[in-house]
Order: C-alpha cells, then structure tokens, then sequence
C-alpha cells in the first residue's frame, strides 16, 4: 500500500510539474492571474482577457536556499469567500471581502523542501504571498533578496515615490522604461532613491497600482527598474546588516497587491490595502475616538525666547496651547496636539514652559483632549510601558510619535510592539516620519492616522508641495490608507505668489484647503493653522464639526494629477469636494448618489472675480435634488466643498 501510495504520489508531481500554468480568476471572471513553472516560477495578468503584466518572475533568495529558479508545482488547494467586513475608520462603513484564493503547494527540484505561493483575486484586484512552512526546512532563516518582478506589457505613463527613508515624497510622472534600476539607501549612501510604493501604471486596459499589505514581521518593500517595462521589488535592509529579514519558520510575507481600475479614478474607492490585512487584534477598541484636532504654535506661532530657537521651528507654550484648545473647543473639534519642543532629552520634565497638568486640565473643562508628540529615539521597546502609562497618567488621550524614517525589519516591529503597548493603555497613536501604510491601522486600530507624506508643513521648508503634487496624492499616496497630511492652511497664495514666509503660506485656493479636508481622509484630521488666522474667515464654518470617518463616498472623476471629485456621507449629510491641478477646470458633478426629495447645498467655491486673492471665497446656498448636474468651476490650484444636507 505505502508503494501505492509513493507511486501516486510521484505521479501527481509528476502530472503537475507538466501542467506549466494555473489560473487563479475573480469571481466575476474578469481578472485572470496565471503561474507559471515553464521557466522558473513566474505569473503573468489578464484584466478583462488582455495581457496587463508579462511574464514576471516570482521568488526568494535565502543564505542557505532559494525559492522560484527551478520550482514543481506539487499541488493546489482553492478557497473561496463572498463576505463584508465593517470599518469605523475609512471611507465606507460597510467594505465587500469576496475573493478566489488558491495555495500553490512548490518544490524545488532535486529538493525535499516545500514552499508555498498563495494567490487571492478579487473583481478589484489580486494579490499574492510567499507561504514559508516546516516543511520547507528552512529553520532559522535570513532572507537576503526578493525575486518578485512586475513586468507590463505595455511602456506606460506611470507614477512612483522619489524619496526614501520615508513616504514624504512627490510622485512624478515616468515611463516605466524610465525608472533608475538601481536602488540606493540615502540615509546611509547620500545617493538619490526611487521607488517608494505605491506604483501607479496607466496601461492601456485599466489603470494597476503596486503596493504591499499585512506587514507585520518583514522588511518594507520598494521598487527600482528592470531597464524596460517594469520594476523589481527591493526590500529594506536590516540595520544591523544581517540580510533583509530574519525569521524561522512558519512564517509567510506580507502581500504583494496589484490593484485595478478599469479607470484611474476607480482606485479612489479602494479598500484593497486594509481588506487584505490581519483583522483587529485588539478586540474591543470602543476607546479609538476619531475626530478633528487643533495643532500647537509648532506650525505657525514663534517665540524667539524659547530654549533652541533656530527661526524655523516654532514651539507653543502653556498660553498659546490654552488657544488653541479654545479654537478646538469653539470648533466643535475633540482634540488638541501639543507638538514638539515640550520636553529635552528626558519624557518626564516638561520644559518650564508647557504646564502639563495645567493643560490637560483646561482642556478638559473645555471637553478637548490632547495628543502628545514624542522623538521615536525617546520611545524604546524596554521603555514602551514607562512612556505611555506616563502619558495615560498625564490625562493624554494619544501620542505622536515622531522620525522612525526607516522600513527596516526592526522597525516594522517596533510599529507593531509600540501599538500593542500603546493599547494597554489606550492610546491612541500618530506616526509621523513614518514609512507608508500597509493595512497596520485595521490590525491594530489605535493607530488613528499616519504621516508619510508629503504634505502642507512643507509649504514652510521649500516648494514642493505644489498643485499638481496635491492633486497626485489621492491617487498615489492617498490609495494606500489613512494620511495625515495636516490640512486647513488659510494664509492662501496663487502658486506664482507663493514664498517661504513665516507663519507659513500654501499654495492653491481656500477652497482647496477646504476640499482636502474630505479628499484626504484621515481618522485624526489634524487641522494646520492658527486661531488668529481661521478667526472670522470667510470657509472657516466648512471646518466646524466637521468629520473624519465615513459611511460611504461616491467617486465623481478624476484623473491623476489634474482634478479629482468626490462624495463623503457621515449619518444623514454629504460632504461634497473637488481640487485640481495647475490649470482651470470645468467638471460637471452629478449629484445621483442623494436620496428622494430636495437637499441644501451650502457651498464654498473659488471666486471668480477678476484679481480675486487665492483666499477668496464665494459662499453661497441653494436647493437641489438627485437629478441635478452641478457646474463647478475651479481656479488653477483651485478646489470646491460643500455640505449637504436634506430639508
């Protein structure tokens, strides 16, 4: 009998390794993924039966093993799922989960080692991990290259992150022919880096953004060029220079994503990233409160006389900060944060003058609570407990911790060892200097909001937060999750205007300023100006009360880097947005998505007035219903918001 079975079992490998190419299919048909072992393990993608990404090569290099050069395809296990998954911090309350998954069971010849490729399609979407289990007999392992490839079929327009130590970066236009092939890291090379995700490829089918999800106990992943129409993926070293990932097994890599629009703009509705990740592992997390914040004279106050002054930060005090928890609490906002330059070296002593216990109480009786900023290098793993029982202690509802500027292994699990910290004490956290998200937040949904972007505070470093950057976003930066990009800035300038001033100016319109507050959607909106400038300005009440999270958004258009347009519902009000690029737009915005009857439409629109400043705003009020089809039009850096609501 056992040589029965050994003979079966020889023939099916056997059966399998000639049966050079699987498919994995979406439940609607639609989307083809095909493994191949013909020539190394490989996959290629059809969308709607033509040819998106070619042949790309699959696989892992290890010290000791590889995976993908010359692989049998033992056996295959499928799964599928038709399901809903709720998010209280996103832009639709209720997010579809239907997919076909199958389990590629492999070996590498002349081997008794297993691995494992398992692919998941979706009507949006597909995504694949490499399954490293006993068997593969591994052990203790290094990882020190990742094989994975993708090549397109087409030369196309596409957009990828220029920066590196983290997302704060532009993504300009490129053909994918045209992205360097070489990977350096500038925090230790000094070199120039491409290849920060998402990649963003507008093939001449759909519209397919690369990016990674569920990282949780690996090295963040990049892109660099293959010389032709595609990239390869380039993984973060360690820090202590043992490879690019340390681990035994069993153990899998996070997902590789593809995501798919049929039109750029499809992407905008996504929930691809966070769907694919670990579900909550918090269990009850009733405590994670998003809302509006306030942000301390870190951004535009100064004080001269404060300790370290170099004339380009700011740093607020027990006064200003009682100011701006006035304006929070005026605004009907729940947070305020008090940022950096409160404390030297040492958590525990304040500087003399930021009065703790003073502020937490005023803004308690003003029913405001506080995040507070901390350096990363202050926030060890030996001293998570210490630092947030402190701020828990101090009254502090969060934290901001701030220059992690790494996606090294080590650092992905200090993000995951300082939620589950933070979380004992329920505190909710704000990374900034932060790599890119990766689905972290719904894992662990006390991470409220993230940086790692490019966002408004650069308007005080240079000139590159530019219209036609802010207008890429959505569709880069933007796709992969929560993003705190601090909008709200009211010293407006025309992009011609604009300079480098302090309190700091931005570029673009109002309304604009307005209109990012929706389109970026951040559970912890943190809103950048002062009180003094948001004091009896004409948008301001756009901002009062404003929310953070979502039951549903309807996408209106868009094309990247040129305009955006959409819809936001929280409750029984839509919050209707749209912001451009460098030259005027014309758009039509069809207003299909309210219910039956006649709705207010307050809105806060560009002047057109001749010579009208870029702070300019034209409010006005009036009745529309479902089958109305609202002219909008938008300045160059323009942008238009409006409230909704049913009479």
């Amino acid at each position: 009998m056992k040589k029965i079975l050994l003979c079966l079992s020889l023939l099916l490998i056997g059966t399998m390794a000639k049966a050079a190419e699987m498919r994995v299919i979406s439940p609607d048909g639609k989307i083809t993924f095909i493994v191949s072992n013909a020539a190394g393990l490989r996959y290629r993608l059809q969308v709607d039966g033509k040819l998106v990404v070619t042949d790309s090569r699959l696989g892992l290099q290890f010290k000791n093993a590889e995976l993908g050069s010359d692989t049998l395809i033992v056996s295959t296990q499928k799964q599928k799922h038709k399901g809903t998954w709720e998010n209280n911090f996103g832009k639709r309350r209720v997010v579809s989960d239907n997919w076909n998954q199958t389990r590629f069971t492999l070996q590498e010849k002349g081997t008794d080692r297993e691995f494992g490729l398992i692919v998941r399609a979706y009507n949006d979407g597909v995504a694949f991990r490499y399954d490293l289990p006993i068997a593969s007999g591994l052990g203790q392992f290094v990882l020190t290259k990742e094989l994975t490839e993708f090549c397109f079929a087409n030369d196309s327009r596409s957009w990828l992150g220029t920066e590196s130590s983290c997302a704060e970066c532009q993504y300009p236009a490129t053909k994918l022919s045209e992205i360097p092939m070489t990977t350096h890291e500038p925090w230790r090379s000094g070199q120039p880096y491409w290849g920060v995700l998402p990649l963003v490829t507008q093939t001449p089918s759909c519209t397919v953004a690369v990016a990674e999800s569920d990282l949780l106990d690996w090295a963040g992943m990049f892109l660099s060029g293959t010389g032709s129409a595609g990239v390869t993926a380039s993984l973060a070293s360690r820090t202590d220079g043992n490879g690019l990932v340390v681990s035994s097994t069993p153990t899998q890599s996070p997902w590789r994503v593809l995501m798919i629009g049929r039109k750029s703009a499809d992407l905008l509705n996504s929930n691809f990233v966070a769907t694919l990740a670990t579900p909550n592992s918090l269990g009850d997390v009733s405590w994670v409160k998003p809302g509006v914040s306030s942000w301390d004279a870190w951004w535009t106050g100064v004080n001269p006389n404060l300790p370290q002054y170099t004339g380009l930060e700011a740093r607020g005090d027990t006064n200003s900060d009682k100011e701006y928890i006035d304006l929070a609490a005026k605004m009907g906002w729940s947070y305020q944060l008090v940022d950096w330059y409160w404390y030297q070296d040492d958590l525990s002593r304040p500087l003399p003058h930021i009065n703790i216990p003073e502020l937490v109480s005023y803004a308690g009786s003003k029913g405001v609570r506080l995040f507070l900023w901390m350096h990363s290098k202050d926030v060890t793993r030996e001293g998570f407990d210490k630092v947030f029982s402190m701020a828990t202690k101090w009254g502090f509802a969060g934290v901001k911790i701030d220059f992690m500027n790494s996606d090294s292994q080590e650092t992905v699990q200090w993000y995951v060892a300082a939620l589950k910290a933070a979380a004992k004490h329920q505190l909710m956290v704000d990374f900034h200097g932060a790599y890119k998200p990766t689905g972290l937040s719904r894992t662990y949904p006390n991470l409220i909001t993230q940086e790692g972007v490019l966002g408004n505070e650069y308007n005080k470093l240079g000139y590159s937060c530019t219209p036609q950057h802010t207008a890429t976003l959505p569709f880069t930066r933007g796709l992969l999750g929560p993003m705190d990009f601090t909008p709200g800035g009211f010293l407006n300038r025309r992009p011609a205007d604009f300079k480098l001033t302090f309190p700091a100016e931005v570029m673009g319109t109002r309304a604009r300023q307005l209109a990012m507050t929706v389109i970026y959607q951040s559970p912890l909106l943190v809103m950048c100006d002062s009180p003094a400038n948001y004091s009896g300005q004409p948008g301001v009440e756009f901002l009062r009360a404003l929310p953070t999270t979502w039951d549903e958004t309807v996408i209106l258009g868009g094309e990247i880097g040129q305009y955006v347009a959409l819809a936001r519902r929280s409750g029984n009000r839509w919050y209707l947005t749209a912001m451009n690029g460098d030259t005027i737009s014309h758009i039509t915005l069809p207003l299909n998505f309210l219910g039956k009857g006649k709705w207010k439409l307050h809105s806060f629109s560009d002047s057109l007035e001749a010579d009208a400043p870029a702070t300019a705003i034209s409010e006005t009020t009036t009745t529309v219903n479902s089958k109305t089809l609202l002219p909008v039009t938008l300045s160059a850096a323009g942008g238009y918001a409006a409230i909704l609501s049913a009479k």
